[in-house]
């Protein structure tokens, strides 16, 4: 019977099963493929081969089920047509077959879900809420566990983001709310104490209070620079000045900071040289902000702002007073002529002595 089935059919026909047997994929009904097909079988609906060329292509796009259908419409057509009924017979075992696999799929990744979300609820592993969150995106109970999972580590600024996904999923959610309260309780303590000290408490309480888009994003980053700069970690202050200064241009000590570090570090990337010359103009020293920024262009031309930046420091270079030549020292030889100048010979001191005859020679 099956030898009945054309070449192409059954290749793709296997192919099916062994999809279905992986658990299949969704179905891809608006592929190219079952478009022309059924473009193909409207313009001629007796046509068996037509009608099989369209169930093949649904069972390549994984659409078992509407494969079936279309063969099952032919039967009114060829009701005692073998290759039909065979086509028939096997695309009915593969839909069969893809209900099953998916059931199977379905319970495994429960079962998944199940051990992700107790490891990450109970033990607090933030890799098992995310390998839960990747399997159910949209659960609620899993987003709320890795909220909490979060606190438990001292990241509130990660558990409010965490919460705002929650709230997006759970509106009316009561529990939502009281997490979020004391998210933002547990964050502002660390903000606290990221201010107050200057240890590595400090230090850690500034990383875990830093929150994306928060009004006080600029003063956390502007703080990570002071902590890291007074440790001498040279890369962490210089990111977090930079961070800062993307946030909020013209500020002086962020400048400052920024200008310190780049005369120091080695570090001639893009991004560096325009932080530097954005934080010199801020200190209103044009042509080394034009160096910089130039620097910067010629690196990455597309950086954005870039251009107004130039131009700012190109219009600052033209009001500043050019600097002074240094001075050139003088040639040894006319050094010696001057000292040779500037002291008597011993004939010269004889001469001036004979003049005084009661002094005595």
């Amino acid at each position: 019977m099956i030898r009945a089935l054309a070449p192409l059919g059954l290749l793709w026909l296997l192919a099916g099963a062994a999809h279905a047997h992986d658990g299949g994929g969704v179905c891809a009904a608006g592929t190219p493929a079952v478009s022309a097909a059924h473009a193909a079988l409207d313009a001629a609906p007796e046509s068996l081969p037509k009608r099989f060329a369209l169930a093949d292509a649904l069972i390549q796009a994984n659409c078992y089920p509407e494969a079936v259908r279309t063969l099952e419409e032919g039967e009114a057509l060829h009701p005692r047509n073998p290759d039909l009924q065979t086509r028939l017979r096997n695309t009915r075992s593969l839909s069969s077959e893809q209900t099953y696999f998916a059931g199977l799929e379905e319970a495994e990744v429960a079962a998944r879900v199940s051990r992700n979300l107790l490891r990450c609820s109970r033990l607090g592993e933030l890799n098992a809420c995310d390998e839960a969150l990747k399997l159910r995106p949209d659960d609620v109970q899993i987003v709320l566990a890795k909220a909490d999972a979060q606190l438990k580590i001292n990241r509130p600024a990660d558990a409010e983001v965490t919460l705002r996904r929650a709230r997006q999923l759970a509106p009316n959610d009561a529990n939502v709310s009281t997490k979020t309260a004391l998210a933002q309780q547990q964050r502002q303590a660390a903000l606290n104490l990221c201010k107050r000290r200057e240890d590595d408490a400090a230090l850690a309480a500034c990383q875990s209070a830093l929150l994306r888009g928060a009004a006080d994003e600029f003063d956390v980053h502007s703080r990570l620079a002071q902590l890291h700069q007074q440790r001498n970690e040279s890369a962490a202050a210089l990111a977090s000045y930079v961070a800062a200064d993307a946030l909020h241009a013209g500020d002086r000590n962020v400048a400052l900071g920024i200008v310190a570090l780049t005369d120091a570090g080695p570090r001639k990337d893009a991004v560096t040289l325009l932080a530097r010359g954005s934080a010199l103009l801020t200190l209103e020293r044009g042509r080394e902000a034009l160096a910089a920024l130039r620097q910067a262009q010629s690196l990455s031309p597309s950086l954005p702002d870039l251009r107004t930046l130039i131009g700012r420091a190109e219009a600052i270079a033209l009001t500043e007073v050019p600097p002074k030549p240094a001075a050139v020292a003088p040639p040894a030889a006319a050094v010696q002529v001057a000292e040779a100048r500037a002291t008597p010979t011993v004939a010269a001191r004889r001469y001036s002595n004979a003049a005084e005859p009661s002094r005595s020679h």
